[in-house]
């Protein structure tokens, strides 16, 4: 009688002991060196991000604290926040006469009394011409956006002092380029037209003060009135000065000199 043959039961969805006993430890690491990819992706996103977003608010806060010239700088203002005098110059960028200002006295201004420590000077927007003035002046609050307020100015008037037509929008975006702004940024506050509300407002609040015209020139909140002649203005600031130091200490006149 032949001798019947055992053969190893089979199992419904079992596999043999020899692959059930190597097919899992080789699943389980391949689910951990996945695992192991997908933490080393998202920590390489997350640091990517947080990289982009310093990127991203650097470019929007203003980028120096001085001007090219060397003169501390807030937005609009120049020059030393404790200076005795402030110097308001209601100007509109397209005005001949604010031109003409700004090519007779804005070297006095800057070298003599603001770099000295005499005055701190703050530019001011009345607009006279015609609209578009506004769109400059939008331009120029682009340009304080990155802390390059003064260079832009410099920018403005003397390209328009040389062609008084050059003030498209083409012409705002390459005086920003030579002025070395973030061109990008520029031109996207530009065209969004950022500013242009607040320079309405501006203009609003300038008429309170009854300027009717340009350039309209304070010391210390009281109207200049006097030429354009450097020395005549020099001396009136120097005048200014002297008042504020003797209603600050309460000394007379003479002493203050």
């Amino acid at each position: 009688m032949a001798k019947k043959t055992e053969s190893t039961p089979v199992r419904k969805g079992s596999r043999p002991l020899d692959q059930t006993s190597k097919q899992p430890g080789k699943s389980r690491r391949w689910i951990w060196v996945a695992a192991g990819v997908g933490i080393a992706l998202v920590v390489v996103l997350a640091i990517v991000g947080v990289m982009h977003s310093r990127r991203t608010a650097a470019q929007a806060q203003p980028v120096a604290a001085t001007s090219s010239d060397g003169l501390p700088v807030d937005r609009r203002i120049i020059g030393d926040p404790n200076a005795p005098v402030l110097i308001e110059a209601y100007e509109d960028y397209q005005c001949p006469h604010c031109q003409e200002f700004t090519a007779a006295l804005d070297k006095t201004i800057r070298q003599d009394l603001v770099a000295s420590g005499i005055a701190r000077f703050q530019y001011q927007n009345r607009f006279v011409i015609d609209q578009y003035s506004i769109v400059i002046a939008s331009a120029a609050e682009c340009a304080a956006d990155q802390g390059r307020f003064w260079d832009y100015h410099d920018q403005l008037f003397a390209n328009l002092s040389r062609s008084p037509g050059a003030s498209r929008s083409a012409d705002l975006k390459r005086y920003a380029a030579n002025a070395g702004l973030n061109t990008s940024q520029f031109n996207q506050c530009l065209d969004t037209q950022k500013h242009y509300e607040q320079m309405l407002r501006e203009d609003e609040a300038a008429k309170t003060r009854n300027v009717n015209a340009t350039p309209t020139i304070f010391l210390n909140g009281v109207q200049y009135s006097g030429t354009w002649e450097p020395a005549a203005f020099k001396q009136a600031v120097e005048d200014a000065a002297k008042a504020a130091k003797v209603g600050a200490t309460g000394a007379t006149p003479e002493a203050a000199k």
